[in-house]
């Protein structure tokens, strides 16, 4: 096969395929996470977290990682953060505990963009590693995150 008609072909693949690639459109990938934990004492909850990281990669480089952490201490939290099962002593972010204004005992988002290190957060939660922790004037608690919904790499407007 000649380099013309070689040439010719992959453009109809592009075509047909609908590979955004010549509009910038198929030039990144993304990827999501989703998890929840309880804290729960006596046979009633008494916390409940909810975390989010989604992660693009390729033309477009952004990670974000979301929280939401409530429940019956509100008013005793001093402190929240976000670990590793393996180093607990080690925080991978600290979660800002709410006034009492607010619902929720901690809530927010942290995004690559806006010079939070999030890297390696993905490999941890989904390894069932990843802990919210709470400090307060009760024992400390130390919440477990578990995967609820976990995406690989796709390219969104590629087909």
């Amino acid at each position: 096969m000649g380099v013309k008609a070689f040439l010719s072909s992959a453009l109809i693949v592009f075509a047909v395929s609908g590979c955004n690639l010549f509009n910038g459109r198929c030039t990144y990938e993304l990827r999501s996470y989703d998890g929840d934990g309880r804290a729960v004492a006596n046979g009633n909850a008494i916390i409940d977290a909810h975390v989010n990281l989604s992660e693009q990669r390729g033309s477009i480089v952004r990670q974000s990682f979301s929280w939401q952490v409530t429940g019956g201490l509100k008013g005793h939290v001093t402190s929240a953060s976000c670990s590793d099962s393996f180093d607990p002593s080690h925080v991978l972010l600290d979660l800002p505990v709410l006034g009492a204004d607010r619902t929720s005992i901690a809530e927010g988002t942290a995004d690559s963009r806006d010079g939070a290190v999030i890297a390696g957060f993905h490999d941890i939660l989904i390894a069932g590693r990843g802990i919210i922790e709470l400090q307060s004037d009760q024992p400390t608690l130390t919440i477990p995150i578990e995967t609820t919904n976990a995406g690989g790499w796709v390219r969104p407007y590629c087909s």
